[in-house]
């Protein structure tokens, strides 16, 4: 029975390490990226409810959880709650970029605890209520100060109201600052799921190419070892 213990605790602490280092074949994700975190808070703009009692039961929340929200003209905020997500992520909830004053933009922020030197990569999605030929708009995307995306006059495709756009950025310090400037001149535009991932630059083997054993055929070989090694002492402790 203490044989037996002692046996089943090995095995388990063999297993335990399996499964924290093993990769699962046939994804193409490094190792690395496997257990990637994204850099953002609230990315999806779920966090919240759709109004906030708090401030005004008639219109939509424009306190937004991790992001600060500088959009307010005459009293009221261009950027706000809208709940028109996605539709490929299945959210509930999306950033409504709206109406700002000629010649002013409208800002959502937030900062990022990033590495220096580090590349990272942003992707986000996007939507416009702009139709032609009202079209007076302007998207721009910074990172640490520095304007690294910018689209205009974006206009309502029926068919995609929203479109996936990706850009690469590297860091100068440990603390970024994520900005999204929006210009609207008359309907407005829609963001959802942000996110910000490190760049793996690590050349790590791919799962799929690595010639890697499952966890299982690795512990069987493990515990094989371990269960002949104490048969043999056994046998001949018995003469």
């Amino acid at each position: 029975m203490k044989v037996a213990k002692k046996l089943g605790f090995v095995v388990f602490g063999i297993t335990s390490t399996l499964v924290s280092t093993a990769v699962i074949a046939g994804t193409g994700i490094s190792k690395a990226q496997a257990v990637q975190i994204n850099l953002v808070q609230n990315g999806d703009f779920e966090a919240d409810p759709l109004v906030n009692p708090n401030y005004d039961p008639t219109l939509p929340n424009p306190f937004i959880t991790g992001w600060n929200n500088d959009s307010q003209f005459d009293g009221g905020y261009t950027d706000r709650l809208e709940n028109y997500p996605n539709p490929a992520t299945n959210g509930l909830l999306s950033v409504h970029l709206g109406y700002t004053p000629p010649g002013s933009f409208a800002y959502l922020t937030q900062t990022l605890a990033t590495q220096n030197n580090n590349e990272y990569k942003l992707t986000f999605s996007l939507a416009s209520a702009e139709e032609p030929p009202r079209l007076d708009n302007l998207f721009q995307v910074y990172a640490g100060g520095t304007k690294i995306f910018e689209l205009t006059d974006l206009t309502l495709d029926p068919a995609q109201p929203y479109k996936e756009y990706s850009v690469n950025f590297v860091a100068t310090s440990t603390a970024t600052d994520l900005k999204f400037a929006t210009q609207v001149g008359h309907d407005w535009l829609n963001l959802d799921d942000v996110s910000v991932y490190k760049v793996e630059n690590d050349n790590s083997q791919s799962l799929g190419s690595t010639a890697v054993p499952e966890p299982t055929t690795i512990g069987g070989i493990a515990v094989a070892g371990i269960l002949g090694s104490r048969l043999k002492r056994k046998k001949l402790a018995n003469g």
